[in-house]
């Protein structure tokens, strides 16, 4: 039986959320092992410097990341794989799994995955120019979740360093429930390590899904870990005392607001961004309408950090 205390947890590369800003703060807390940072692109045959920026070594003192890039062709991959190692990194995560209509119509995440001799041709081509490890995140399909079937086929093929399945097809987006049924016969068929991602909320979900399937040793969490930065601490055992937990979490949310503040313009801007947090963190609260609310009516940055250490230090909380 897998030791859940052993387990990796790893906290999933999401667009606005898990930069180096959020990354930083949440690693003080405890219990994630390794922080996948959101999707690199090339554009227009370049690389957004504050793509790299985001991933600077210096910037990520302490912590374990792993660079994420969405391409759909090889010559991008290597690209990518060539910057991120000169930034001393050794791996380099590929996104299959996105689902947004926009992305995946032109072929990217997870709309690339109906197109097994695309994605078998970019693998043929940087394993033959990159020494960078290769990890796939990916869905089930985009259109079908049998798309998937093939797809590790080719997998199968190449030099893969993991694969992290998120069991939802890209059409469905992050309705209806993850698909934890079909994960065992994925693990039979691939000759990769699996690992999982979709829908981990609860310390007992983690444990449930390690007991059926005691070969998965990573566990990638996205929006669990949004709504409860204490999640993984909790699946492993260590989760502090409540007295250490509001600190922790004082400390938290005031370090992503004092980290945002030096970099937005105006009130407007750092309060709207603010909101976008607490649409997951209002869900640590017994009252969880209410604290969204409260945000929502705050007009200066005054009174945000007033409201919010009144909410942090007094309310009831749910995790």
């Amino acid at each position: 039986m897998t030791d859940i205390s052993k387990i990796r947890i790893s906290l999933a590369p999401m667009q606005g959320f898990s930069d180096v800003i959020y990354r930083s703060a949440i690693s003080k807390i405890g219990g994630i092992d390794s922080f996948y940072a959101p999707y690199i692109k090339v554009e227009n045959e370049s690389i957004k410097p504050k793509s790299l920026a985001d991933i600077a070594p210096e910037a990520n003192d302490g912590i374990v990341v792993v660079p994420q890039v969405m391409a759909n062709k090889a010559t991008d991959i290597l690209q990518v794989a060539d910057a991120v190692k000169a930034m001393g990194y050794s791996e380099l995560n590929w996104n299959l799994g996105c689902p947004f209509p926009m992305v995946a119509k032109r072929r990217l995440g997870a709309g690339l995955l109906p197109y097994t001799e695309v994605i078998e041709s970019i693998l043929t081509e940087v394993e033959a120019q990159s020494d960078v490890a290769l990890s796939v995140k990916m869905r089930l399909g985009y259109l079908s979740a049998d798309e998937i079937w093939p797809v590790l086929d080719v997998l199968n093929n190449h030099r893969i360093k993991e694969i992290i399945v998120h069991p939802r097809i890209g059409k469905q987006m992050y309705n209806g429930e993850a698909d934890r049924s079909i994960l065992p016969t994925i693990i039979e068929k691939s000759v990769h390590p699996v690992a999982f991602n979709g829908d981990i909320r609860t310390a007992e979900q983690a444990r449930s899904l390690i007991t059926e399937n005691p070969t998965i040793s990573h566990l990638m969490i996205g929006r669990g870990l949004l709504c409860n930065p204490f999640l993984a601490s909790q699946i492993k055992g260590t989760e502090p005392n409540k007295f250490i937990k509001r600190n922790q979490l004082m400390n938290f949310v005031g370090t992503i607001a004092e980290r945002q503040l030096d970099r937005l313009q105006g009130a407007g801007h750092f309060l709207q961004k603010m909101t976008t947090y607490w649409e997951y963190w209002s869900q640590m609260f017994a009252d969880a309408h209410r604290a969204l609310k409260t945000v929502k009516k705050c007009h200066t940055i005054e009174e945000y950090t007033d409201k919010v250490q009144d909410m942090v230090l007094g309310w009831e909380l749910v995790i």
